[in-house]
């Protein structure tokens, strides 16, 4: 996801805070890969890991 669509708001409601979900892998705590992008008020999904498979 570009920063300037992390600036964008929830076409929902309209909020503008989101929340990251990552899992950190157990052998390397610093490596992480995204689960999700989604909207902290409403739980929009603006991006996740499964939609990155499919491209």
């Amino acid at each position: 996801m570009k920063l300037e669509d992390l600036l964008k708001k929830c076409p929902k409601c309209g909020c503008k805070d989101k929340t990251v979900n990552r899992d950190i892998e157990p052998v390397h705590k610093a490596h992480a890969t995204t689960k999700n992008i989604k909207c902290s008020e409403c739980g929009y999904v603006f991006e996740s890991a499964e939609n990155e498979k499919k491209k």
